[in-house]
């Protein structure tokens, strides 16, 4: 990977794994499918802890630092493009760092030794080398954190535009489960970054142990903008129940205006229509004309009434003047 030397102040790649000397800092990352043989022939050069060693052959579910004498091993998680956490592990000494991560694709690596190869003083402790590492996880939580807002504002708008749409609900709930695992990775990372900043870790020096201070402030946001999107994903499940519940009383109401305007106009519809012999208005000469006239009259009526409280379509300006 790569190697700095302090006295001339160069960076050199390299393809094996060599004890450093006193003057050299060491970032080697080992990928997934040669794991097993390459780190075999690290623990050959190096004396570490047995449980350092389980830990960094194993990936932990939750972030978490384990400080042992000689070495620490930090297990970190980072984010892909699809919002999927990937883990991480650091192995910490005291002038090497090595990483291995969980699908060998993490492209934050090689912005990592670009960064690195620009600036080659920034290997001068591991420190320094670990917070590139950590920082560039937290700008890709942070890109993720924006990415992520856009996509609960433009469900919002669809919620809008389509309350009835199911699948709305179905992205919500999706979306909220998969925040709630994000959130159960991001605040013991926190805690870790926290470890970590303290004066009491061996492996950062005064000066770097700044930046991981500021480290903390990226984190804090990160923890604050899911609880916030956890909440907002709430507010739009619940907006989206609202505004069904809307609609549903809307139809129902005009349903029921409906109803009441054919009401009166049944009634007097079978009351003629009853075959009785001896009724009084049978023998008009007009009395199809009047009862049309008396039907479409009481409907209009009822409409206008309606119209004029509000209940249907925009109120009158007598009723919006009370």
């Amino acid at each position: 990977m790569l190697k700095y030397n302090k006295q001339s102040k160069t960076l050199d790649r390299i393809e094996t794994f060599t004890l450093p000397t006193t003057d050299e800092i060491i970032w080697f990352h080992i990928e997934n499918k040669s794991f097993k043989k390459s780190f075999d022939t690290i623990i050959e050069q190096l004396t570490i802890h047995p449980l350092a060693q389980r830990f960094m052959e194993e990936f932990n579910d939750l972030p978490k630092v384990n400080v042992y004498k000689n070495e620490a091993v930090i297990s970190l998680f980072s984010i892909e493009e699809n919002f999927q956490p990937v883990k991480l592990n650091i192995l910490v000494g005291t002038n090497f760092i090595i990483t291995r991560e969980q699908d060998s694709n993490l492209h934050l690596l090689s912005e990592i030794i670009k960064h690195f190869e620009e600036n080659p003083e920034d290997m001068s402790h591991t420190g320094y080398v670990l917070y590139q590492i950590i920082h560039k996880v937290s700008i890709e939580f942070l890109h993720a954190v924006d990415e992520i807002a856009d996509e609960i504002q433009a469900l919002e708008k669809s919620v809008f535009k389509d309350p009835f749409e199911n699948k709305i609900g179905k992205d919500v709930y999706r979306w909220k489960a998969r925040l709630h695992d994000l959130r159960q990775i991001i605040e013991p990372q926190e805690q870790v970054i926290k470890s970590i900043g303290q004066s009491e870790f061996p492996y950062i020096n005064e000066d770097s142990g700044f930046y991981f201070q500021d480290l903390q402030h990226n984190y804090s946001r990160i923890v604050n903008a899911f609880d916030t999107f956890i909440e907002n994903m709430t507010s739009i499940f619940n907006l989206q129940i609202s505004l069904k519940s809307d609609h549903t009383n809307t139809i129902m109401k005009t349903l029921t205006l409906v109803s009441v305007i054919f009401i009166p106009m049944t009634f007097i519809a079978g009351l003629y229509g009853m075959n009785f012999e001896y009724m009084p208005e049978l023998k008009w000469d007009y009395g199809y004309l009047y009862v049309l006239i008396v039907i479409f009259g009481l409907g209009c009526g009822i409409a206008l009434y309606f119209r004029k409280k509000g209940w249907w379509g925009k109120k009158g300006k007598s009723a919006q003047s009370k």
